[in-house]
């Protein structure tokens, strides 16, 4: 029964850095990154953009077979540097989230100890643009939206979306909520905002019918297999995405 529910749902992927860092789990090495594009490629996958999702879902367009979105958080410059060359060489798209106030500065919003980079300024997201990718929001400071008061909620999500549009010169329609944090009032928020879709982990997500507001993704972690990563990017996907979530809601009722 879940397999004919979910078989026509789009998998969502959920990348952070491209890069060789120890102990980092959401830090993809270049060759299995590299090894996953080779996969997609070889087996008739289709990357396409939020902007061609969206249209699927609102307007019924129709999409490419085996199509998959690739998505990147944080806007960190090895996207740029490392991942992009490899998206061009297999002739993917992908959407990088920035989080408008830590553009082109060192990551100390990750403080718990994580390896200190940099991520794009405003002039390699132009790159980005130039290349033929996506960029959505990623707020202002990267907090956890559900914890925010209505106010600085508000802020958060405005003051993102218009740096965006004004530094580069593109409407910005897409919101990637941080840590896949949010609830009912995160979602209102946002569609105040202006934005038309959200994406989240698994966390609340509806999982019969797809919400514009809180569409899963599925992270691929640093130690990412590849049998199991063929099974994330398959007709079974959500059921990853279910795994976790019931997974999340049973500790919270045993807490």
């Amino acid at each position: 029964m879940l397999y004919y529910k979910f078989r026509k749902r789009v998998p969502i992927l959920m990348y952070h850095r491209i890069a060789d860092v120890s102990g980092d789990r959401n830090a993809l090495p270049p060759n299995k990154f590299e090894a996953q594009l080779a996969f997609l490629a070889r087996n008739g996958y289709h990357s396409i953009t939020l902007s061609d999702l969206d249209a699927a879902l609102t307007k019924q367009k129709p999409l490419p077979p085996k199509p998959v979105v690739l998505t990147f958080d944080d806007g960190y410059k090895d996207n740029l540097t490392t991942a992009l060359p490899l998206l061009q060489k297999y002739k993917m798209v992908a959407t990088v989230f920035p989080i408008a106030c830590w553009v082109g500065k060192e990551n100390k919003w990750e403080n718990f100890n994580k390896q200190l980079t940099t991520t794009m300024n405003w002039d390699e997201l132009h790159s980005w643009l130039a290349a033929g990718m996506e960029i959505g929001a990623h707020t202002a400071n990267h907090p956890f939206l559900s914890h925010c008061d209505r106010q600085e909620l508000a802020t958060e999500l405005q003051v993102s979306k218009n740096m965006l549009t004004e530094k580069l010169g593109i409407k910005i329609d897409y919101l990637c909520y941080p840590y896949g944090d949010f609830d009912a009032e995160t979602k209102i928020a946002a569609k105040q905002a202006g934005y038309r879709m959200a994406l989240a982990i698994f966390d609340h997500v509806p999982l019969w019918s797809p919400d514009l507001l809180a569409l899963p993704r599925i992270p691929i972690p640093a130690k990412q297999k590849m049998w199991e990563f063929r099974l994330k990017v398959s007709s079974v996907h959500l059921i990853f995405v279910a795994l976790r979530k019931w997974e999340r809601d049973f500790k919270r009722l045993f807490k």
